[in-house]
């Protein structure tokens, strides 16, 4: 009988052991500083339009979505007008003037070449 009690206490213990250990708090990580956000804005051509880029574009998406964009004031204003269709909310009479600023600010970007040609169609013979 006093090994089945032994045995009986030996199990309660190390139950209560491993449950206070579940419970312990987790150590901390260390603290990893994080980066500095990056404005964007400031790369912006200071101008009286950037205030409106800020309030116009950035409503919806930030301002690193225009950073990667480029565009001739034709295909800025396209843009701004598919936006509009898609639920922005620009006033038809500020377009033009954020195409312009977006244009002079981020213009068209060449396109890299294709890449060749693979395969038997590739083969010259």
């Amino acid at each position: 009988m006093r090994l089945a009690t032994a045995a009986a206490l030996a199990i309660a213990a190390a139950w209560l052991l491993a449950t206070a250990a579940a419970q312990a708090p987790a150590p901390e990580a260390p603290e990893v500083a994080e980066a500095a956000p990056v404005d964007l804005g400031a790369t912006l051509p200071d101008s009286p339009v950037k205030p409106l880029v800020y309030a116009r574009c950035d409503h919806c998406h930030g301002l690193e979505w225009i950073a990667k964009s480029g565009a001739t004031e034709e295909g800025w204003t396209d843009r701004i007008r598919r936006m509009n269709r898609a639920g922005a909310m620009i006033p038809p009479e500020e377009i033009p003037v954020l195409a312009a600023y977006l244009a002079h600010a981020l213009p068209e970007r060449l396109r890299p070449p294709p890449p060749p040609k693979r395969g038997v169609s590739a083969r010259k013979d």
